[in-house]
């Protein structure tokens, strides 16, 4: 992310928060009317949009033996899979996929029943050894009040919980907010979000 010339000493915290969301009516045109195909912390404007035959949400569960996978994206979903389904950024057996995993599902309907045809899995998140904070070093940050804390994530996932005095700029909005808190190029600031996965 560009920072416009805007220098900063910037660190990273994976926070691992549980996600439950509450729910808003993010549908598409399914056969089935009010159907939740998005998961409110997905369609933050910036981000993602609801798309024809698309779901975006959560794993719920995966079950090999019947070619079927469940996604939470506020309604818990059921789509069939085969070997036919290409897989995106995902070299495991889906098996191996955890429960809460971020996916998006492309899938086409027949006779009731959703089939994918693409599901992709969002890839953990990296960051460089020299650039991570671990628990100790953020708390003691906190407690001293030396560094500016971040949460990136979408107000929804911040609204369910968040390190307090934090404040909460989701990514699509960084660029734009983040040099009028931190007009001070020195300043030392903790990113978080809600992790790799």
């Amino acid at each position: 992310m560009g920072r416009k010339g805007f220098l900063f000493k910037g660190v990273m915290l994976s926070a691992l928060l549980l996600s439950f969301t509450a729910s808003k009516n993010l549908t598409s045109s399914s056969a089935q009317p009010g159907l939740k195909t998005i998961l409110p912390s997905c369609a933050f404007p910036g981000c993602h949009s609801a798309e024809p035959n698309t779901l975006r949400g959560n794993l719920v569960s995966v079950s090999m033996r019947a070619g079927l996978v469940q996604v939470n994206t506020g309604d818990v979903i059921e789509v069939f899979f085969d070997e036919g389904t290409q897989i995106k950024n995902w070299k495991e057996s889906l098996s191996k996929v955890s429960r809460g995993t971020p996916i998006k599902i492309v899938y086409t309907e027949k006779d009731g029943k959703r089939f994918a045809t693409v599901i992709s899995i969002k890839p953990p998140m990296t960051v460089p050894p020299e650039k991570r904070v671990y628990f100790d070093e953020v708390k003691r940050l906190w407690e001293t009040k030396s560094a500016l804390l971040i949460d990136v994530r979408p107000p929804a996932k911040h609204a369910e919980g968040y390190i307090p005095g934090s404040i909460n700029i989701p990514l699509p909005k960084l660029d734009s907010e983040l040099p009028k808190l931190a007009p001070d190029k020195n300043t030392l600031i903790v990113f978080y979000c809600e992790g790799p996965r």
